[in-house]
């Protein structure tokens, strides 16, 4: 790992870090309820798209996404940077077990912004969030920092794109704020760059 890199990975987990303390004391970021307000107003989402989107990251069609990126990856860039995607992917999903009920931040309420349902559980960090950040996070990350093709740049365009759409599914059906989905990706991209064979190149 360079010097750079390690100086980023550092600031990262420090920013993460930050973040983690804030959710656990705030039951949401300054901005959020603005923001999923313009959110549900401006980009409305299809309850059963946002459904539809949500369902991908829960068991067993996140094993699909994560089978989708190791294939992606293994024919774009080789069989080590799709093996590396396997523990990321864990790795970020037990970090979500473990830290959501430390924090224990608290859903969105129907009182507040729009909200489809009971969802279960806290809101930070974001499972979803996580399980997308090794999965289409993984890809943009890598396209990002190889972007030698035309074909790895529109990887990394068609991955934000689902990161963005998450984001949009998550807080149109009221289950999270924008800044869960937005410091889980960031906890991804922390892992992502500070594990080989990435650390090299970020």
């Amino acid at each position: 790992m360079t010097v750079r890199t390690r100086a980023l990975v550092i600031t990262l987990i420090v920013i993460d870090a930050m973040l983690a303390f804030g959710a656990s004391r705030m039951p949401w970021f300054p901005g959020d309820l603005e923001i999923a307000r313009a959110i549900q107003h401006f980009v409305p989402m299809p309850i059963q798209s946002a459904q539809f989107i949500t369902a991908s990251a829960n068991k067993p069609w996140c094993f699909v996404l994560l089978a989708a990126t190791v294939a992606v990856v293994w024919a774009m860039y080789g069989w080590r940077e799709a093996m590396a995607a396997v523990p990321i992917f864990f790795a970020l999903w037990l970090l979500g077990i473990w830290l959501s009920p430390l924090i224990a931040q608290p859903r969105p309420t129907a009182d507040m912004i729009n909200v489809v349902g009971h969802p279960k559980g806290y809101a930070f960090p974001s499972i979803f969030g996580l399980i997308y950040g090794a999965t289409f996070g993984y890809l943009g990350v890598l396209a990002l920092v190889r972007p030698r093709t035309t074909a790895r740049v529109a990887v990394a365009i068609v991955a934000l794109l689902f990161l963005l759409e998450g984001i949009d599914a998550r807080v149109v059906l009221g289950a999270h704020w924008p800044s869960d989905l937005l410091a889980s990706y960031l906890f991804a991209v922390t892992l992502i760059i500070a594990v080989p064979p990435f650390a090299k190149d970020a």
